[in-house]
């Protein structure tokens, strides 16, 4: 069956009723999982709240100097050796519900069993991703410097030091910043299902490099599709979260979960039967 936004949608409710309760149970280990980690954030917002309570008091300012520290190393180290590998887990179920099989428990740990390529494929999609912001980053400081001035800057913007030229810079910079602001929305939907292909053993080549390069190939012509996909898929979850927070962890990431493993085996049996039909021609 082709890939279509309108086919995700029709075939995910069918799908969504037969796994529900596993995917329910790979959502709620992914809740109790993310504790640790609102805890620290508590018990680092508490150390705040104390210290601007206590501003004079150097003990309170150096424990919550130690404990912002502390506090994210612990969720940045935790974030990849324990989140991480269970949301690719997660998602795994998900592309296991989409094909007609009944995800297990045991699947949210699938993530472990192919740790450093999904921990590889991660690194190489935060660099990927840094590229434009890095390109906005550099253009916006070149206007700023060049179109505004140097000791502008220095002294501090006030509005009678912009003139024509700055205005027109300033626009410029804002537009640029837009269009790599887009830029990096078309990367991340091209490079969406990476981890997934790092964890499904029916494809080859799945190195660091091979899972972003499978993801690039099987989304190529689909971004704006999946962009509407993902976009209604998010907008679902939100309202099921505003609505009670019980009918997301029912339904809402359920049968998200089950439409992104839907629309990603759809665009990898597409491009399959593509490249069987060119090698058969050829």
């Amino acid at each position: 069956m082709e890939y279509s936004f309108t086919t995700v949608w029709g075939q995910g409710w069918n799908l969504w009723k037969t796994s529900w309760l596993m995917l329910m149970c790979g959502v709620l280990i992914i809740v109790a999982a993310c504790i640790p980690v609102g805890l620290v954030l508590g018990v680092q917002n508490i150390l705040g709240a104390a210290q601007l309570a206590n501003k004079d008091s150097q003990a309170l300012a150096v424990a919550t100097g130690g404990g912002v520290l502390l506090g994210g190393c612990f969720s940045f180290l935790y974030g990849i050796f324990v989140l991480l590998p269970l949301v690719c887990g997660l998602l795994w179920m998900g592309v296991r519900a989409a094909r007609g099989q009944v995800p297990q428990l045991g699947d949210i740990l699938r993530g472990y069993q192919r740790f450093p390529t999904i921990l590889g494929t991660t690194v190489l999609l935060y660099i990927v991703a840094l590229i434009p912001l890095i390109l906005a980053a550099a253009v916006l400081g070149a206007i700023a410097v060049f179109g505004i001035g140097i000791d502008q800057l220095k002294d501090g913007i006030q509005e009678s030091d912009f003139d024509d030229v700055s205005r027109l810079a300033l626009a410029l910079g804002g537009l640029w910043a837009v269009i790599c602001y887009f830029v990096l929305v078309w990367i991340k939907i091209r490079l969406c299902f990476s981890l997934v292909v790092a964890i499904d053993d029916s494809i080859p080549n799945r190195g660091p490099l091979g899972c972003i390069e499978t993801s690039w190939r099987i989304t190529r012509g689909k971004a704006l599709s999946l962009f509407g996909l993902f976009f209604t898929i998010g907008l679902m979850v939100a309202v099921t979260i505003a609505c009670c927070f019980l009918p997301s962890i029912v339904f809402g990431y359920p049968l998200g979960i089950t439409m992104f493993g839907l629309a990603y085996d759809m665009l990898l049996r597409s491009d399959a039967k593509t490249n069987q039909t060119t090698l058969t021609a050829a």
